[in-house]
């Protein structure tokens, strides 16, 4: 029996060449789009971040729009969106003027950082605030219902206490370090 050398394994990546490539592309590029809506977010922000997680170079807005298929208005929001959730970064490319690029940020611990760092310690923030006025308020209230409300005020403080210090040592270590630390206290 003879082997026809010139027949190649799909499944062989350097084998079935730039086919091969497009294909895996496009299946972590439709698994981005499900997760997506997982995050309740449309699946056009999967496809795009895809889009440019793949990309070599910052991409533009027309390159986007191009690449696909989508309306310049959707990807437009869907930067803005994906910016704020720090998924991706806007950039300007020398000799293009103020043309806006986008590029992927493909550190997920970074992402979950500054998620973090600026959106849960804000809500953080907002919370401890108000809990912090209304124990105030209800510690010169001789109720029942007022000593029950500050109970609850006080224990619902004592976790965003506990929270605004998780996310501290969340956003101020490295991820090899946070799982070094699980790992020991697994073993312990």
């Amino acid at each position: 029996m003879t082997t026809d050398d010139s027949s190649e394994d799909p499944a062989d990546g350097d084998a079935a060449g730039p086919e091969a490539v497009e294909r895996a592309r496009e299946r972590v590029i439709e698994a981005m789009e499900r997760s997506a809506e997982i995050y309740g977010l449309n699946r056009s922000y999967g496809r795009l971040y895809g889009t440019l997680f793949f990309a070599d170079d910052p991409v533009s807005l027309d390159e986007l729009v191009a690449e696909s298929g989508y309306a310049k208005s959707t990807i437009s929001t869907a930067m803005k969106d994906m910016e704020r959730l720090h998924l991706v970064h806007r950039r300007s490319v020398p000799g293009e003027g103020k043309k806006a690029f986008f590029e992927a940020e493909r550190d997920f611990w970074t992402v979950l950082q500054e998620f973090l760092r600026r959106e849960v310690r804000r809500e953080i923030d907002t919370m401890t605030r108000a809990l912090e006025e209304a124990e105030a308020a209800l510690e010169g209230v001789d109720d029942e219902r007022a000593r029950s409300d500050l109970e609850k005020v006080r224990d619902l403080r004592r976790t965003y206490e506990r929270s605004e210090q998780l996310v501290g040592i969340l956003t101020g270590s490295s991820v090899d370090r946070l799982t070094g630390l699980v790992d020991r206290l697994r073993r312990e």
